[in-house]
């Protein structure tokens, strides 16, 4: 689940080169200014992981200009440099906002794009499944933005209280093979409540994923996760007095019992899992949105091997 850029971290376009045995120094040399001149490659330290990613498809796009300058030996050193396929970018499409004394709306529509940075030789299955899977995030996502609008306003035009209502679109995950959004929608009408939307693509086979992706078929990935999350809300309410989660509670109908199938969630730059609640979900309101993170070992034998 290692992010793409920590992959090209540690691969540097001048090692690759250098460990090629069959380049000539004098076609090393040669394909290094060429490099230089158009700051593709640069000395230590490394660039920061964006920069250093646009470097790479630069990388693979000067070697169109320079291969006919040098040997077929430097052509194949360069088809060694990683190149980038598919890339899903979140873009905002439209922004709604309104203020008075008595109302309030900020909101933001989201919607994602696949973009061909480099041209490799990603299945083309995978690329039209992408789009279809996107086009379905995408209208999602609007009718929901149509329905939080629809509502406002007829809120607005009633005009008998006070509200306000805020949505906010974030990438969480996007790594080599997998992608992830998460949208924060907060509705304020006398008391506030807040709930996520979460969407993921795996990217191996461009589909909408869920949690159960992430591990083999067939395995019991609800109860080792289920198990933890218990055992860290008693963790925690053992460490903080202001912490309360509904596991151990009298009234035992309120108490967590289990994760869902369709369990909201997203993976951190560790590629750990996160398991997120809403509001009242599994702890009282004050306790807000409620996430617990999912150390690997809990489910290490059973997770994919690719993610």
């Amino acid at each position: 689940m290692a992010r793409l850029y920590e992959m090209c971290n540690e691969i540097d376009s001048e090692d690759i080169l250098l460990d090629r045995e069959d380049l000539t120094e004098e076609e090393k040399e040669k394909l290094f200014s060429a490099m230089k001149e158009e700051g593709v490659i640069k000395r230590k330290p490394k660039r920061k992981p964006k920069r250093y990613v646009a470097g790479i498809a630069a990388a693979a796009a000067l070697a169109i200009i320079i291969t006919p300058n040098v040997s077929a030996n430097a052509a194949y050193a360069m088809s060694q440099i990683p190149i980038l396929g598919n890339v899903i970018k979140m873009i905002t499409v439209r922004e709604y906002n309104y203020d008075s004394e008595r109302f309030e709306a900020k909101i933001k529509e989201a919607q994602l794009v696949q973009e061909e940075v480099v041209e490799n030789d990603m299945d083309s299955a995978v690329k039209e499944q992408t789009e279809e899977s996107l086009q379905t995030i995408n209208e999602d996502i609007g009718a929901m933005t149509d329905r939080l609008i629809a509502q406002f306003e007829a809120d607005v035009e009633l005009g008998e209280s006070y509200g306000g209502v805020y949505m906010e679109p974030q990438v969480v995950t996007d790594t080599d093979t997998w992608f992830t959004i998460r949208i924060v929608v907060t509705q304020v009408a006398g008391s506030g409540s807040e709930y996520e939307y979460f969407y993921h693509i795996d990217k191996t086979t461009g589909k909408i994923a869920s949690l159960k992706d992430l591990f083999v078929d067939g395995a019991d990935y609800m109860t080792p996760i289920s198990e933890d999350i218990k055992k860290q809300m008693r963790e925690k309410m053992a460490e903080d007095e202001n912490l309360y989660y509904w596991v151990d509670d009298e009234m035992t109908e309120w108490n967590f019992k289990s994760i869902k199938e369709d369990q909201n969630f997203y993976l951190n730059e560790d590629g750990q899992i996160v398991i997120c609640f809403d509001e009242y979900e599994v702890a009282p309101g004050y306790m807000g949105l409620v996430q617990f993170t999912i150390d690997n070992s809990v489910v290490s034998d059973i997770l994919k091997t690719n993610r």
